[in-house]
């Protein structure tokens, strides 16, 4: 099988980042009023570093053509921008959809005796991270699906096929 590439989607980011970009234009008006707060400098700061946090993966990935989810046929690659990390299909038992208050992600169901060599690689904060998302979404990690060029059920179906081939 080929590899497949996943990136995030130019318009769907761009539709936020707008959004965002309102919030931050309506921060330099109530700023160029007299007299100011700290209330609108922080407001203005924060929306315009989420406007940077939405296009930044965007305009990484089309600059270094590199995607946000490379699948192989013997696993899936994860660059973030910040970190790379990698899961091997020989390492998973199942992928699952999981919807989590307002964004989907993919859930890795590892094979116990994978599942039980992570918790213990881990470190104190690693591991207490990896306990909360067990008991809250029954699994340790996940793959964020939000704002990608391939909707979320179908890449998870894609990632159950790779995984029973």
């Amino acid at each position: 099988m080929e590899e497949i590439r996943i990136y995030h989607s130019t318009r769907k980011c761009l539709a936020m980042a707008a959004c965002c970009f309102v919030f931050v234009g309506c921060g330099v008006c109530l700023l160029l009023k007299e007299p100011t707060s700290f209330v609108d400098w922080v407001g203005t700061l924060f929306a315009a570093t989420c406007c940077l946090i939405i296009i930044y993966p965007v305009v990484k990935e089309r600059i270094t053509n590199k995607p946000y989810y490379l699948i192989t046929d013997e696993r899936i690659f994860v660059d973030s921008g910040l970190k790379q990390w990698e899961v091997s299909f020989t390492d998973v038992e199942e992928f699952c959809l999981l919807h989590l208050m307002s964004s989907q992600q993919i859930g890795i169901r590892y094979k116990k005796t994978v599942e039980h060599q992570k918790m213990n690689d881990s470190g104190c904060a690693t591991r207490t991270l990896r306990k909360m998302n067990k008991k809250i979404a029954g699994v340790q990690e996940s793959l964020p699906c939000d704002g990608l060029t391939m909707k979320a059920q179908q890449l998870c179906e894609l990632l159950n096929k790779r995984l029973k081939a």
